[in-house]
């Protein structure tokens, strides 16, 4: 929790500023986990591992814009723009959230057509070795 006093108006308009450049980065990062959810780009594990990590983030900062806004005065000028952050960091947590779980099937069945893949290559390794006479 972060104290009362008079920096916080000055503490929230910097996590503001901060924020925002954060949400504009994020965004970018759930443009492409929509990309993977929906197929058009390679669906890896390492995306939604970094999906996770997004989200976690997103969610720290979610709780230091209650944090702020808790340390305010009632009805002050800072609410307004601290709430728009705040929901803005929530939409982007659920969109994140609904890519990754659509990633994982796609993870999945990328690892399932990468053993069929090795399976039929040494089928064929095993098949050219008996063709070959002795």
């Amino acid at each position: 929790m972060i104290a009362r006093g008079s920096s916080d108006e000055d503490l929230a308009r910097k996590h503001v500023t901060r924020l925002q450049g954060l949400i504009a980065r994020w965004n970018e990062d759930a443009d492409t986990y929509r990309r993977t959810a929906r197929g058009t780009s390679p669906a890896t594990p390492w995306m939604l591992e970094e999906a996770d990590r997004t989200r976690l983030a997103i969610r720290d900062e979610t709780a230091l814009c209650e944090s702020l806004i808790d340390n305010l005065p009632p009805g002050h000028e800072m609410w307004g723009e601290l709430l728009r952050v705040a929901t803005a960091l929530d939409a982007l947590n659920v969109s994140i959230a609904v890519s990754a779980e659509a990633m994982g099937p796609r993870i999945e069945q990328g690892r399932e057509i990468a053993g069929l893949k090795y399976l039929v290559g040494e089928l064929r390794k095993d098949a050219a070795r008996q063709a070959v006479p002795h």
